[in-house]
């Protein structure tokens, strides 16, 4: 069956519609199967007018990044503003998981427990989401990344024009704050150097990092002046009260042009991945730093007037990588995403040079608009994007890959897969997206306007 043949045009950037989507503002996630394309059912559920979003938090700032920490009954979120030229703050929103009721009262609710061994009751509801602003600290730039401590202590960590990290303190929910306990100045020595107030407003800012997830005392920063830096947390100094310096492990020149994004591959402390604005993709061995392998660079050379102006005085190369993301079960795939493009490619380590598999997103020509983030599922070859179409689509790369296979749709020797599993469409573009971190990572997280919205998605 031709999906395209039953996917209605919407007001939007794209034009058109999540199919078996959900609606904009869900009232519960209580109809996850629906939200997928079946060929045996075309049909879309629809809310009234008068219901309200349940699983939703909305900030009085534009939300850029955002990072959702589960851990036992604690559920966290970590949102940040970007707003150019103001103070933005990092919010941490606690949330309170609730079974909401499939009836026409929106304030039906019922606590988690109640009914739980109740096979009708589990029909009759839905697990929701309460979330409510428990702390938040302003800060003078605007944020680049955030991300969680990937043990699960409640400590985070933000990229502006240093890195900070906080603790998270929180006797109850109205004495919780945000404690900052360190700050690392990519200085460009390797040696931490001073970080008085003059020196941090005339360093280059942290283009993002990645904290380590076999490992969480290395963590790994990037930055406008090409270079990469390695830091040790066990090794940290005290400068002054909630001011810790971490020791620099090493540091290098990564790329030829400014470095957007790294990750280390699953399950490694020594292996990782880095984009930059010269459009390559390349890994480097922390055990051996004389050389780097080049996995991923364009096909066709960049005419010297090929550039997307942002600013006076600045200028992307047009086949720069902004993002990266490396698989969260194998070390061999990568996702990556660049300026103003409606595909992510997929990068198998063990066949550099061209990419395994394409997410396209253009969708018969219909989309034209740039996806802005992705994430892999933390357990599974699952990945999620969110983009200047309003939706967030979830991508079901092993299965997507399969049918791909079957059908021998491919460019240039790579799979396309251009049917998403899911879409979830909300009423302005989509910033971020990110998955529930924990035992239950069947929750997403959309970042869109204001508003952060929690949504199920099987």
């Amino acid at each position: 069956m031709d999906w395209h043949s039953v996917r209605n045009k919407r007001s939007s950037d794209s034009g058109i519609l999540g199919f078996q989507s959900y609606p904009s503002h869900p009232t519960a996630q209580s109809y996850p199967v629906g939200a997928y394309f079946t060929e045996s059912d075309g049909s879309f559920y629809t809310y009234g007018p008068n219901n309200c979003r349940t699983s939703y938090f909305e900030s009085q700032y534009p939300i850029y990044c955002a990072d959702w920490r589960s851990s036992g009954s604690r559920e966290l979120v970590a949102l940040v503003s970007f707003r150019k030229g103001y103070q933005n703050k990092i919010q941490i929103v606690h949330g309170v998981e609730y079974h909401h009721k499939n009836s026409s009262d929106p304030d039906d609710r019922t606590p988690p427990t109640a009914g739980a061994d109740s096979d009708d009751s589990a029909e009759a509801s839905s697990c929701a989401f309460n979330f409510s602003l428990a702390a938040e600290v302003p800060v003078d730039y605007p944020i680049t990344h955030t991300q969680w401590d990937p043990l699960g202590f409640p400590r985070i960590a933000a990229s502006l024009e240093v890195l900070r990290l906080y603790q998270f303190c929180s006797e109850t929910l109205l004495e919780s704050e945000l404690v900052q306990t360190h700050l690392l100045a990519n200085n460009s020595t390797g040696h931490g150097g001073s970080t008085d107030q003059y020196d941090i407003n005339t360093l280059p800012p942290v283009t993002s990092f990645d904290w380590n997830k076999t490992d969480p005392s290395i963590i790994i920063t990037l930055s406008v002046d090409t270079t990469c830096t390695v830091w040790d947390l066990n090794r940290s100094s005290s400068v002054e009260k909630h001011k810790n310096e971490a020791q620099v492990k090493t540091q290098l020149i990564a790329h030829d042009s400014e470095v957007f994004d790294v990750k280390f591959l699953h399950k490694s402390t020594n292996v990782f991945a880095s984009v930059s604005n010269d459009g390559s993709m390349r890994v480097f061995d922390l055990r051996s730093l004389e050389h780097s392998t080049i996995i991923y660079e364009p096909i066709l050379a960049v005419s010297a007037d090929a550039t997307v102006n942002v600013a006076p005085g600045h200028s992307y190369n047009s086949q720069a990588l902004l993002r990266l993301l490396a698989s969260n079960v194998d070390q061999h795939h990568l996702a990556t995403v660049g300026v103003n493009l409606n595909h992510v490619l997929i990068i198998d380590m063990r066949m550099p040079g061209v990419p395994v598999a394409t997410l396209d997103a253009l969708f018969g020509g219909m989309n034209h608009t740039a996806v802005n983030l992705i994430a892999w599922n933390p357990l599974s070859n699952v990945l999620l994007t969110g983009g200047d179409d309003c939706q967030a689509l979830v991508w079901d790369f092993t299965r997507g890959l399969s049918r791909s296979l079957q059908s021998a749709v491919s460019v240039n020797g790579s799979i396309v897969i251009d049917t998403p599993d899911l879409a979830f469409p909300e009423d302005l573009e989509v910033n971020n997206v990110c998955w529930r971190e924990g035992t239950q990572t069947h929750w997403m997280g959309v970042a869109s306007g204001k508003g952060f919205q929690a949504v199920q998605a099987w």
